[in-house]
């Protein structure tokens, strides 16, 4: 998977692998003992420290894949291709895990595993797009694939802001604008954040690699298809001869 990555990034992964683990492992070491247990809800609250920081994740990825195709689109380089295809497929495990966790929340905050509430809804058409991404992306063999690609993560990205805005669009959402918190709530929430995105570049990082190998692979059988080939007695071009 390593092949013709240079040494430099490989060694960064190496770190950035090695710091994303130590802060999810803290974060997680927070959520049990440091968080406070609410009210309410009562621990079951704490899930809002990993179905928060996925969301946000969720969102960051699926706005680099915006960017990334922008500068594909714009340049033709493969690399904003690949970044643009990893962060989308990247960004879809995390908006599964946000699917996963809403409804268990959901069930102790609105005593139901799910409603047509603005941003449920909204979400989980975002979750279809995305999906439908990796699908359609598979599915194309043609030259045309990373245009193509480049396309939808850009279109698709237009409900992005209607995700983050449909708590204030519509009316009926469950979900509240704001949130009160304790100062340790609060504390725990933003580390899990920061845990979670750096969380989230060490698995980008790897995803590339994933790219750059298939890439180097691609290259590799294009030099070889286009290399005359040897005459071999036997072959139709010596019985021709």
């Amino acid at each position: 998977m390593n092949r013709n990555v240079p040494d430099g990034w490989r060694k960064g992964a190496t770190w950035l692998w090695r710091a994303a683990l130590v802060l999810v492992g803290i974060s997680l070491a927070m959520i049990a003992f440091r968080a406070p247990i609410e009210a309410v809800m009562g621990p079951v609250q704490k899930i809002v420290y990993i179905h928060v920081p996925s969301a946000i994740v969720t969102l960051l990825a699926f706005g680099i894949a915006f960017a990334a195709a922008i500068a594909y689109l714009a340049t033709k380089q493969w690399i904003w291709d690949a970044i643009s295809a990893a962060s989308c497929e990247v960004g879809l495990v995390f908006a599964t895990v946000v699917m996963i966790t809403g409804p268990l929340w959901a069930r102790s905050a609105w005593n139901t595993w799910w409603t047509w509430e603005p941003r449920l809804t909204t979400f989980f058409i975002l979750w279809i797009l995305y999906a439908a991404y990796q699908v359609i992306r598979a599915s194309i063999r043609s030259s045309s694939k990373r245009t193509i690609s480049a396309i939808m993560a850009i279109v698709f990205f237009v409900n992005l802001p209607i995700v983050w805005k449909s708590v204030e669009w519509w009316r009926g959402s469950l979900h509240p604008k704001s949130v009160t918190m304790t100062g340790e709530m609060r504390q725990v929430l933003l580390f899990s954040m920061m845990a979670w995105i750096v969380f989230f570049a060490a698995v980008l990082e790897r995803r590339l690699q994933l790219e750059w190998a298939r890439e180097a692979a691609a290259r590799e059988a294009a030099t070889r298809d286009a290399e005359p080939r040897a005459f071999q007695p036997g072959s139709p071009e010596a019985r021709r001869a």
